[in-house]
């Protein structure tokens, strides 16, 4: 079975699209199918060495279209589209040709899909009967890699408390620039922690201020090689974005951070279910950050308990459950 997937990236839109579409390609080429990547990925140096080792076909496309001469041209038997903004009224024509997956995040926008994809904390408990297609919701679908899964531990609460190493990361891309303030933040309260600051570009020099008076600081610039620096942390401060998840399916104690509007919702959810701290720098700042690490840091008790949560919430079989959903049935519709 021949499948495209198709999102776009770049500075002001973030690389999880992107990231999500080739977590799903990962399973599916497991399981011996053959993928595609329909898109452009725009000014992000990293994701471009990423997917030139991830070695996959990258079909150049304008970014938020979706021309189905071309998907039939490349031979699409299936189509996973990760995107808010190609219309809905496109990717429903397409599915009337060819079955298809709408990777969404709390709102299918009126598309009309062979299957669609929520993996949202709390997407299992929404009203999806309006749906046309079949709906795979909530954390057991959620879209995690090899690479991060592979320093997932049992027992990630068991720490040194203030003496850990503690690595942020505010996103591939991170269009609001909050790591500058969240780095502050930590420095202010925590000024001998050991700390990895992973930032963009535009961001590293504020970044290096931020984290002046921090001796035990290390401040980097972006990278592809973001699950083994997490895997080598004792806890984890990041957006509360596709990140958030390859942290919570770790096992390592979080400080989640919402930094876009449409994390705050998934942010929520994993407050309410104990699965990390946080706060939604959207709508409070992000100056309680260095706070609420000490205080993570401080309480085994916690991070036990949101650890736990976490690893019973997050199994690491969601990429494999979407890659079956897409085998199951037959190219017709």
């Amino acid at each position: 079975m021949r499948v495209v997937v198709r999102a776009d990236a770049g500075p002001e839109r973030g690389t999880g699209h992107v990231m999500r579409c080739l977590t799903i390609a990962e399973a599916l080429r497991l399981g011996g199918h053959e993928v595609a990547l329909l898109g452009e990925v725009d000014r992000v140096e990293w994701l471009s060495r990423y997917i030139d080792d991830f070695a996959i076909d990258l079909v150049a496309c304008e970014k938020d279209q979706l021309p189905l001469d071309l998907l039939l041209e490349v031979g699409a038997e299936r189509l996973v589209v990760d995107s808010y903004w190609i219309a809905p009224e496109t990717i429903s024509r397409v599915n009337a040709r060819i079955p298809t997956m709408a990777i969404i995040d709390n709102d299918a926008r009126g598309i009309q899909a062979t299957w669609y994809v929520d993996q949202n904390l709390g997407a299992d408990l929404r009203d999806w009967s309006h749906l046309t297609g079949r709906i795979l919701a909530g954390s057991r679908y959620a879209l995690v890699r090899r690479s991060v899964l592979a320093h997932r531990v049992e027992n990630g609460w068991e720490i040194p408390g203030r003496d850990s190493h503690v690595v942020v990361f505010m996103g591939g891309t991170d269009p609001g620039r909050y790591m500058t303030e969240v780095v502050h933040a930590i420095a202010s309260v925590m000024p001998l922690l050991r700390l990895t600051a992973v930032t963009t570009d535009a961001q590293l020099e504020s970044v290096c201020n931020a984290a002046a008076k921090m001796p035990h600081a290390t401040v980097l610039g972006p990278t592809s090689d973001l699950p083994e620096l997490l895997g080598r942390a004792d806890a984890v401060v990041s957006a509360a974005g596709t990140s958030s998840w390859d942290v919570c399916s770790m096992g390592r104690p979080a400080v989640l951070v919402g930094v876009v509007e449409n994390q705050s919702l998934g942010l929520a959810h994993a407050l309410e279910n104990g699965i990390a701290t946080g706060v939604d720098a959207t709508i409070h700042g992000a100056e309680s950050v260095g706070v609420l690490l000490a205080e993570l840091l401080d309480n085994e008790i916690k991070r036990e308990a949101l650890v736990r949560n976490a690893l019973a919430t997050f199994d690491g079989l969601g990429a494999a459950r979407v890659a079956h959903a897409l085998e199951s049935m037959s190219g017709t519709q």
